[in-house]
């Protein structure tokens, strides 16, 4: 009977000093996960090294890890979007301050040419937000997974290029740039939606109108096009970031060209959404942008 005794009074106090030790574990989870901030890299600690317990923690490390990555996301979305508003703010006070400007000189303005000129100034201006304003809407639409409704139908390339040349032919003369074009097969086709593929092409143009240092050359490829132009300071581009939201922007602003920089993100997306890929390549001073279609099978 005493050995009975000893026994039942040993495995209380064993059971008595399992469940201090629970308690005192379970009380310093509560501190830490109290006193640490959402953003903290460390995790809960084991001291009942028992199969629950340790299970325990490390499911909440998981959600903690989670949570972390969670906050990290937010932070970084709310930093992007304070910069995006800064961006878009710049940009639209640009040619809106320009064409005020314009418009203020000419109430005292009174030769004729010189009003001209100056109304011509503040219609491209205009024209200028018009496009940037086209440009973030389509952007948000499609960061926002609201796709461009898509109807993939064969395309051929020369008469898109050609119609895209054609329409942009104002801003290609003024630039003093003279595309050449080296297509191998005129007939050659690829499956696109063909709104896409136009902004697309009117994109690349654009961009190469902007930036461009030389010559603008485009060249058909076995499964799309290379446009391929001279820049005048490679060190300031980077290819594997050009199709960045904002990217070219800054970099546009800093060599005195306007533009939102969204015109090549918008490129990658409708591109992407056509199974098709871009990539851009940097070799010396040239710029060889490559456009991926999917093929139409002759």
């Amino acid at each position: 009977m005493l050995i009975a005794v000893i026994l039942l009074s040993c495995a209380v106090a064993v059971l008595t000093v399992f469940c201090l030790r629970l308690l005192s574990q379970f009380s310093a989870w509560a501190n830490w996960l109290e006193n640490t901030p959402p953003d903290s890299n460390t995790r809960l600690s084991v001291s009942v090294r028992m199969g629950p317990v340790v299970r325990a923690a490390r499911a909440i490390n998981g959600r903690l890890e989670q949570t972390r990555q969670r906050t990290l996301e937010t932070r970084k979305a709310g930093q992007e979007l304070q910069n995006t508003m800064a961006a878009i703010s710049h940009d639209i006070r640009t040619p809106l301050t320009a064409a005020c400007g314009h418009l203020e000189l000419l109430r005292t303005e009174s030769d004729p040419s010189a009003r001209a000129r100056r109304l011509d100034t503040v219609e491209q201006r205009l024209r200028d937000l018009e496009t940037l304003l086209d440009e973030m809407f389509l952007y948000t639409r499609l960061n926002a997974g609201e796709h461009m409704p898509m109807e993939p139908r064969p395309v051929i390339l020369w008469n898109a290029v050609c119609e895209v040349l054609a329409a942009l032919y104002p801003q290609l003369e003024a630039a003093g740039l003279e595309p050449q074009l080296e297509f191998a097969d005129k007939s050659a086709a690829v499956l696109a939606d063909p709104d896409a593929l136009d902004r697309v092409l009117r994109n690349l143009v654009t961009n190469a109108v902007q930036h461009a240092a030389g010559g603008l050359t485009i060249i058909q490829t076995a499964d799309g096009l290379v446009l391929e132009n001279q820049v005048t300071d490679p060190a300031s581009i980077a290819p594997d970031h050009l199709f960045d939201r904002f990217w070219r922007a800054d970099n546009a602003r800093r060599s005195g060209h306007g533009g939102a920089g969204l015109g090549l993100a918008i490129v990658r997306q409708l591109t992407e959404g056509m199974n098709g890929q871009v990539r851009a390549e940097l070799e010396g001073k040239t710029l060889r942008i490559r456009l991926s279609l999917p093929c139409v099978e002759t």
